[in-house]
């Protein structure tokens, strides 16, 4: 599945940079490039962040977007296009 299409980033490739070490959105961007545009993809990156956190044990990260919510932000960001 493509977590960000203005990057073309799938999610293979979000996983890879969160196994990388990238922890904030911030650094995902940096690795893979999702999350820069437009920012649609953004509450979906925070959802794998916080998934990746509660995987190792950490504390989750608190303005974390909802699943839901995330889907709705990229159908919208695919509607309207780039």
């Amino acid at each position: 599945m493509i977590v960000c299409l203005c990057a073309n980033v799938s999610e293979k490739k979000l996983a890879a940079a969160i196994a990388g070490g990238a922890t904030t959105l911030k650094e995902i961007g940096r690795r893979c490039g999702a999350g820069v545009a437009c920012g649609a993809c953004r509450p979906l990156i925070r959802e794998h962040l916080r998934r990746s956190r509660a995987a190792a044990g950490k504390p989750a990260d608190r303005g974390v977007a909802a699943p839901g919510e995330a889907l709705t932000a990229c159908a919208a960001a695919m509607r309207e296009g780039p």
